[in-house]
């Protein structure tokens, strides 16, 4: 149940029109200010007011200057609910400085930058074993162009959305996208990050407190080396595709065998090999549990 004695750290407004259209209705109709304010609800809480005078109940006093949800009304009902009730509602606007801060942790690399000529070796010699990414020296530049503005922004709207239907409890969500990180390094190119973020949200007199993990991902392939524009020749390899194996085939045949197979015209071949890598990271924020007031979301 959210009841608190008015803080410090939020302001409170009270819109006027609102007051006026509740005092006319009152005059006219003889409709009760509290009422109309209720039926309004132009915030997610209120504060109770009484009017301060020896006929107010003391379950009443005691809500006095309290705040409240309109979702989570008190044991005493919300203003105005019991019969004769005089209390009224204060539209409460809590003030916050919204902001969802990400940082990235485990994001150094380990080595030298490979240039595309370390890839293509490495497609030949490597035996096809995958590679990370900090491995090849990328992951710091590739991280640090996969969180431009665009992504930080998508990110933290992506937090506050799920946070939101979750105002009280634990929320998570998975994300991934293709990124062309041909200015990085060629060799790599369009490549897919994803992850996922797990996260606890408190909500409290309209504000969301957020705090959580990301789990980053980046997949690739180096599948062929002409991706790169880099044609890799064998010169013994050519003597022997184009001399001495037509020559053993052919023998071979006389005798009635198989041919040893396809003629590779000294292309070296290679196996292709996965890139990849995995870093961390965490959250921290607060946001306005109303969307439509948010920057968020």
């Amino acid at each position: 149940m959210l009841k608190k004695n008015l803080s410090k750290g939020f302001s409170m407004h009270i819109d006027p029109q609102l007051y006026r259209k509740a005092f006319q209705a009152y005059l006219r109709k003889g409709t009760p200010i509290e009422w109309s304010i209720k039926q309004e609800r132009p915030t997610t809480h209120y504060i109770w007011r009484t009017r301060g005078d020896d006929k107010v109940r003391p379950s009443h006093a005691v809500n006095n200057g309290r705040v409240f949800a309109w979702d989570d009304p008190p044991e005493t009902g919300h203003p105005g609910e019991d019969y004769g009730c005089r209390c009224t509602a204060e539209p409460f606007m809590p003030s916050v400085d919204e902001f969802i801060e990400i940082e990235l942790a485990d994001t150094e690399d380990s080595g030298a930058a490979w240039s595309s000529r370390d890839f293509v070796r490495h497609y030949y010699n490597g035996r096809g074993r995958g590679v990370t990414v900090r491995e090849t020296g990328h992951l710091s530049r590739i991280v640090a162009q996969y969180m431009t503005s665009t992504v930080t922004k998508s990110l933290q709207d992506n937090i506050a959305e799920v946070a939101r239907e979750h105002p009280n409890g634990a929320f998570s969500d998975v994300f991934e996208n293709t990124y062309d990180m041909t200015g990085i390094v060629f060799s790599i190119g369009d490549t897919t990050i994803g992850g996922r973020f797990t996260g606890n949200c408190v909500a409290e007199f309209g504000i969301l407190t957020l705090s959580g993990q990301f789990e980053f991902y980046l997949e690739d392939e180096f599948a062929d080396p002409a991706d790169v524009g880099m044609e890799v020749v064998d010169f013994g390899e050519t003597i022997y595709e184009n001399i001495h194996r037509p020559l053993e085939d052919y023998l071979r045949g006389r005798v009635g065998l198989r041919p040893t197979g396809p003629q590779r015209l000294g292309i070296h071949t290679g196996e292709p090999y996965s890139i990849t890598d995995r870093w961390a990271g965490s959250f921290s924020g607060q946001i306005l549990a109303d969307r439509a007031r948010s920057r968020f979301g």
